[in-house]
């Protein structure tokens, strides 16, 4: 009987796997026939999503492919679950899943009327049936654990950086768990349904952490959340808060040497991290090399300075174009800096920043020697292509990567490869 089961899990996949295939040209027709068909005969559902749609269109669809993809995937179920839980900030409720379901399947079938079938149609029901019972699971047991489905924060301190950079400072209104190295989902009062993680920064202790929580934003050019967190946030303004995700914790107890690499607002996480590691008895040897764009864009460095006073051991280094250099200029001289040294042996390694700078960076570290295992890495990649209007056929054959939001494990990383946003806009 098992078997009997496993067989028609398989199958299941397959017919799924194929129909979604059989569309994937078609995508943008698809989600925007499903949003249609979903807010047509269930108008109250409008009000989850945000005013503009486009950004949604891609991420729905990247979303499903992606589930589709990790079918088979044994981590598959508790990510899920956990994605369950940070639903519960949009205020969805059991029946909302059905409609959704109820959309998707009218859809798909829409957009492939010469293929699609009644077996297909119920691998669909089932496959998502298994899928949506796995995040309301996990929806009742954050529930369960007295977890709110959202924190509100009231901003305390804002200050930008040379234009392009928010430090925002925001009292929670109870106590908010995190760890060093994750990050947080943000919604601003001005764009309601517009949600974005940014990485959690900070440098105190677990106490003072889960009262006052920091964000560094970019500026996006177009970024309709970092424009209103930049323009339009002040002391008083109320954020609200999703739960803490992410696995790039800090380097485990007993690490002897921990080189700590960030750019731009990549420093976010590493700050709290080098606090963890700062507290740490006995101190491990701490390297820091810092990138920015230019002097002037090291927005933190007054905290740097301090750190250097009470930490003498510490040693910190900045890269940034010069006058007259090309911009990729300060990466370059980092990469000779890091392949000119000759202790990787026992070396752990913190990395983040924009996601073509970790690209570059990882591959110079495996030139180096260092060991995957010893790299902990920001997995959520810097903002996506943006591009004007462009045909289906160029959408087609040069396809924008769709980046969403992982809401991984709080304590314990998960061996699923997903994506996740981190674009700020």
């Amino acid at each position: 009987m098992d078997d009997d089961r496993d067989d028609g899990t398989a199958q299941d996949g397959l017919l799924v796997r194929e129909s979604l295939e059989r569309v994937r040209r078609r995508a943008g027709h698809v989600v925007r026939y499903f949003y249609a068909h979903l807010f047509q005969r269930h108008p109250h559902l409008r009000g989850l999503f945000p005013e503009v749609m486009e950004e949604q269109y891609d991420r729905l669809f990247g979303a499903l492919v992606h589930a589709v993809e990790q079918l088979d995937h044994p981590g598959l179920p508790a990510y899920l679950e956990q994605l369950g839980r940070d639903h519960r900030k949009f205020g969805i409720v059991d029946a909302d899943y059905t409609a959704v379901g109820g959309s998707l399947v009218a859809a798909l079938a829409r957009h492939s009327p010469l293929t699609w079938d009644d077996p297909t149609q119920a691998a669909w029901v089932r496959v998502y049936g298994v899928m949506v019972a796995a995040m309301r699971e996990g929806a009742a047991r954050s529930v369960a654990e007295g977890e709110p489905p959202h924190w509100r924060a009231t901003v305390v301190t804002h200050r930008t950086h040379a234009g392009h950079t928010s430090v925002v400072r925001a009292a929670v209104h109870a106590p908010y768990p995190w760890l060093p190295g994750q990050y947080a989902t943000v919604e601003h009062p001005g764009l309601p349904g517009v949600w974005r993680p940014y990485s959690l920064a900070g440098d105190a202790g677990p106490e003072d952490r889960e009262r006052v929580l920091e964000f560094h934003v970019a500026h996006v050019p177009g970024g309709a959340l970092s424009t209103a967190l930049r323009d339009r946030t002040e002391p008083g303004t109320v954020l609200r808060i999703g739960a803490a995700s992410g696995t790039a914790l800090a380097p485990p107890p007993g690490t002897a040497s921990v080189t700590l690499i960030a750019a731009g607002t990549g420093w976010a996480p590493v700050k709290p991290v080098l606090a963890e590691l700062l507290a740490r008895r006995p101190v491990p040897r701490i390297r820091v090399e810092a990138v920015a764009r230019g002097e002037e864009h090291f927005y933190d460095g007054a905290v740097l300075d301090g750190l250097l006073r009470h930490h003498p051991d510490l040693t910190v280094h900045g890269w940034y174009e010069e006058r007259g250099e090309g911009r990729a200029r300060a990466t370059e001289r980092l990469h000779d800096h890091l392949r000119a040294r000759r202790d990787w042996a026992g070396e752990a390694v913190y990395l983040c920043g924009p996601a073509g700078f970790v690209r570059g960076t990882v591959e110079l570290l495996a030139e180096c020697g260092l060991p995957p295992g010893a790299l902990v890495l920001d997995p959520q990649p810097g903002p996506a292509r943006r591009r004007g209007h462009v045909s289906h056929a160029e959408a087609f054959l040069d396809p924008v990567p769709v980046a969403w939001i992982d809401p991984a494990a709080r304590t314990r990383p998960l061996d699923l490869p997903l994506a996740v946003d981190r674009t700020g806009g």
